[in-house]
């Protein structure tokens, strides 16, 4: 079945003047963000570059040296990015305002660019977590951090792009790329707001109840489109209160957060009714799992983890991948406390996911009965 690559050879040869920016589209430029273009995109707003000339560059400082972007991003998104930048509708297309901030007091991992559109529009493309363990951290501390330093920092980043450029305004973004570019539109100046036409969640995680529960939220939820895969496990993390649209995906469980496997028939994403069984099985099971918590248990966990991995001194999944004993001695460096406290909230998470599990696959075999 088609995915996006076979959308640029179908499509590739129209710009966007003639056929404005669709969900494909969307999801192409948000997977292009996890490129590292540095010192190749302006990070300013007023000096641009064409995509086709970024992506020469980059491969021209990367020649010889095997398609990486890390343990976790598909490094197919390099070869989606060339192919991109030879067509037409993507190639032309000039891009600006580069930014990836890593920070580990902030704990904050942040990264996005804006394209500028032909048809005298812009898309805010916000990067999800990447290969760095400082960006997982900030993944796990939305489980009790509000905001966490990211979402501040896309706020700030489309407010700058509304005061510096004057075009209409699409945000997206996958993964937690796709939560900031929600957070960005929820919380941006009324001046901004008025300005972006809506925003792409591309299987991005949700936020607290507090949150969708605000009036800013609820305000702009309206413009807001938020696709999951069928078996989607990221996405459906933390509260939605946005309708959800879902895409059929070539891989099974947790590999259909690769965008690379969501489905298209022509510009569409090939939709389905509802995500499968098990996804909302696991869905139950985290938000039992995290309603047992309290929020100081959450940041408690979370910090253990992390501690033990900032004993490796390793900066990236890359990093722990290539010395794994790094991890069996940063374990056996914990004290017993430590220890425990893991092993406990552990053993709770299996617990909820045993409970889960009888329903599950009871509900299934009821559907198998009544078909």
């Amino acid at each position: 079945m088609a995915n996006m690559m076979d959308y640029i050879d179908w499509r590739g040869d129209i710009p966007f003047s003639q056929v404005p920016l669709n969900e494909v589209d969307n999801l192409i430029l948000s997977a292009i963000c996890y490129v590292d273009f540095e010192g190749i995109v302006p990070s300013s707003f007023d000096k641009t570059v064409h995509l086709g000339t970024a992506a020469r560059a980059y491969l021209r400082r990367h020649r010889g040296e095997k398609a990486y972007l890390g343990v976790i991003v598909p490094n197919q998104i390099i070869a989606l990015m060339a192919k991109a930048a030879k067509s037409v509708r993507f190639g032309n297309l000039r891009v600006c305002g580069y930014v990836n901030h890593i920070s580990d007091d902030r704990q904050m991992q942040f990264s996005a660019m804006t394209y500028l559109l032909d048809n005298k529009q812009l898309f805010v493309a916000y990067r999800g977590t990447d290969d760095t363990i400082i960006g997982w951290k900030e993944n796990l501390n939305m489980s009790f951090m509000h905001p966490v330093p990211a979402q501040l920092e896309a706020v700030s980043y489309l407010d700058e792009v509304a005061r510096e450029r004057k075009e209409s305004i699409w945000v997206g973004g996958h993964s937690k790329g796709g939560n900031l570019a929600v957070y960005a539109l929820t919380k941006s100046a009324p001046e901004t707001k008025a300005r972006v036409l809506g925003a792409f969640n591309n299987d991005g995680p949700g936020f607290n109840r507090e949150f969708i529960e605000s009036e800013d939220y609820l305000l702009t939820r309206e413009k807001i489109r938020t696709f999951l895969p069928e078996s989607s496990v990221v996405g459906i993390l933390l509260e939605h209160e946005e309708k959800y649209e879902v895409v059929k995906s070539s891989q099974n469980g947790v590999w259909q957060h690769d965008s690379l496997s969501w489905e298209l028939l022509g510009s569409s994403f090939i939709h389905l009714d509802d995500i499968t069984e098990e996804s909302k099985s696991v869905d139950k099971t985290v938000k039992m799992w995290l309603e047992r918590m309290s929020a100081e248990d959450r940041e408690l966990f979370v910090d253990n983890i992390f501690d033990a991995l900032a004993a490796t001194e390793a900066k990236t999944l890359t990093d722990l991948n290539t010395d794994r004993k790094k991890l069996h001695r940063a374990w056996v460096g914990l004290d017993s406390e430590t220890k425990n406290a893991i092993y406990k909230y552990v053993k709770l998470l299996f617990k909820e996911r045993t409970k889960n599990i009888v329903p599950h696959k009871e509900k299934l075999t009821s559907n198998e009965n009544n078909q």
